[in-house]
């Protein structure tokens, strides 16, 4: 032993095969090269530390024992990090009230605040005086804690996402059969997980005999409120500038004192879903005959600007003159081609934000948020009336293929909101067939009446 780990006590244990000075050396070098460190403290108050290993001196990030002594006070408490000193001298008492030993784990109050914990195992003796002494030997478990944490970590990560994906995790171990099961297997199929749920394809020859156990994640979707869940659907560009699509999960856990301190989340894969569902809505939206929207999408697009923007609109509603002859001379195809050509016009003429709709049967609408009276609004009017079938399929002798119809027009302007779009439509309504009274093939357009 050095004189740096010295203090009254040269060799505080007892040794009765040491019979010679190189007796006792040996044991000294022996017990200065014990992994981790040893020390010797009071077991009466406060404590006092009379001696300890160059390890332990080392561990606790001294250069040498009056640094040690420093830091530290020269006792066993001076050792603990603060935050876990009360518990481990609880500990300690509880221990020996029962027993000669006792065992602890903390951290070191290190003089450079470095994380380190250790295993302390301890011993009570009394010496020949009467005197009471803790025999200590410590090793570091720094490493051991940093793998526990990231197994407790892992498992509460694999419970908290198969409780936001209710999902079934399954975990088999071939050799013993145990098989633990993750997720409310009977809340979602009725019934309890049965071996077939499981063994569905064998992968080998041998029997299989499950020893089944479920995980209970009732405790952790109680501590999971409204206020720590966040679950909604988003996206991010992707490298060809298109949105990815994915779901956004995640879990806020709290301590006992409500404080924040996990955060577990993940960002599922949705991209193909959504895209399906976006198919799918687009495809409800739309119109099946001239791709335009259905009433329906239309109004859900025209009224939120009409109940919550005070923003100048024109709405059109559209007509196509004496459609019903077109199909009684022609026949529903060529009504149908009609219709379809129409509705191209209408989408070209009109910018890509304005809503154009197929109300119903040949009653054609559009919403143009923004376009109010004056100049642009005559124009696009003008545009309009003149219809798509100008200029026709001709046969070689120079007459149309198929009919000529004509569209009329009725249109109402105003400077905004709020109003309900059943009083925008029945303004608009009154203006075509004002148009269809003054002969058809002609636009009516007027303000909108408060």
């Amino acid at each position: 032993m050095t004189d740096s780990t010295q203090s009254t006590h040269p060799c505080p244990f007892d040794l009765h095969d040491a019979e010679n000075h190189a007796a006792q050396e040996a044991f000294g070098h022996f017990l200065e090269n014990i992994p981790g460190g040893i020390f010797r403290y009071s077991a009466e108050d406060p404590g006092q530390i009379d001696y300890i290993s160059k390890d332990l001196i080392s561990l606790m990030g001294c250069a040498d024992k009056a640094e040690f002594d420093q830091l530290t006070g020269g006792c066993f408490s001076g050792i603990v990090h603060p935050e876990d000193r009360q518990r481990v001298l609880d500990s300690i008492d509880q221990q020996i009230a029962v027993g000669d030993t006792d065992e602890v784990v903390y951290r070191l109050n290190r003089s450079d605040g470095e994380e380190i914990w250790v295993d302390d195992r301890g011993r009570i003796v009394t010496d020949s005086a009467g005197h009471r002494w803790f025999y200590v030997l410590v090793v570091d478990i720094t490493s051991k804690i940093a793998s526990e944490r990231e197994l407790k970590r892992a498992h509460e990560r694999m419970n908290i996402l198969t409780a936001l994906s209710n999902d079934v995790v399954f975990d088999i171990e071939c050799g013993t059969g145990y098989a633990q099961v993750f997720g409310d297997f009977k809340d979602r199929f009725a019934r309890e997980p049965r071996q077939e749920d499981f063994v569905v394809q064998r992968r080998c020859h041998k029997e299989c005999h499950l020893d089944i156990h479920t995980t209970d994640l009732s405790e952790l979707m109680e501590s999971i409120t409204p206020d720590s869940l966040v679950d909604f659907e988003t996206s991010t560009e992707g490298p060809d500038g298109e949105p990815v699509w994915y779901r956004y999960q995640s879990v806020v856990l709290y301590d006992e004192d409500n404080n924040a301190v996990r955060h577990v989340g993940r960002l599922l894969d949705t991209h193909e879903m959504a895209l399906r569902e976006s198919q799918f809505r687009r495809r409800a939206e739309k119109d099946s005959l001239t791709g335009l929207y259905n009433r329906s999408a239309a109004l859900n697009r025209i009224e939120p600007v009409l109940c919550n923007e005070e923003v100048p609109f024109t709405f059109f509603l559209i007509d196509i003159d004496d459609f019903k002859g077109v199909n009684d001379t022609y026949g529903h195809p060529e009504g149908d081609r009609v219709l379809k050509e129409l509705a191209e016009f209408l989408t070209n003429v009109m910018r890509h934000e304005d809503v154009v709709a197929r109300l119903g049967g040949d009653e054609f609408a559009i919403f143009a948020k923004g376009l109010k009276d004056g100049a642009p609004l005559k124009r696009i009017t003008e545009h309009l009336t003149r219809g798509p079938f100008a200029t026709q399929r001709q046969t070689d002798d120079g007459k149309p293929v198929g009919p000529v119809p004509s569209i009329s027009i009725g249109a109402v302007h105003s400077e905004g909101g709020p109003l309900t779009f059943e009083e925008v439509y029945a303004q608009a309504d009154a203006a075509l067939y004002e148009a269809k009274q003054k002969g058809k093939a002609q636009a009516c357009v007027k303000p909108l009446k408060g």
